[in-house]
């Protein structure tokens, strides 16, 4: 799989802080972080990968924000396009993310996406209790 490309200084910022955001269960402004991330990756024509990369895993901060909305269509269409950049559980387009472990990621959210695909979801998961796990590059 495709290495990750160099970050700039203020790019490794962004990473972190949203890495940081998203592990203390503050979604949307990690989203906010990785946001100016991946403007800057696709301003300077990074690989292609890792810029949709960056704007799956902005999507899987959002899916956890339409689990604490409880807002079930929102939380599968989401996922739907996190997965056409991110790849599935069993099929990840990267195996990490820079140092985030992408196939991790996606196995801790497919719980909350298919309890949000039942007739009834019962909202039981705790959106804080994913966190991002590192992996080594």
């Amino acid at each position: 799989m495709a290495e990750s490309p160099q970050l700039s200084d203020e790019e490794q910022e962004w990473l972190h802080a949203g890495i940081a955001l998203f592990d203390s269960g503050r979604f949307w402004d990690a989203h906010e972080a990785w946001e100016d991330l991946w403007k800057s990756l696709g301003a300077r024509q990074a690989d292609p990968l890792h810029v949709r990369g960056i704007q799956g895993l902005i999507q899987c901060a959002a899916v956890l924000l339409k689990v604490e909305e409880r807002n079930s269509r929102g939380v599968v269409n989401l996922w739907a396009k996190l997965t056409d950049k991110l790849g599935t559980p069993d099929e990840p387009r990267l195996d990490h993310l820079w140092e985030i472990d992408v196939r991790e990621l996606l196995n801790d959210l497919h719980p909350f996406v298919e309890d949000a695909a039942t007739e009834y979801p019962a909202w039981a998961l705790d959106p804080t209790s994913v966190k991002l796990r590192r992996s080594a590059e």
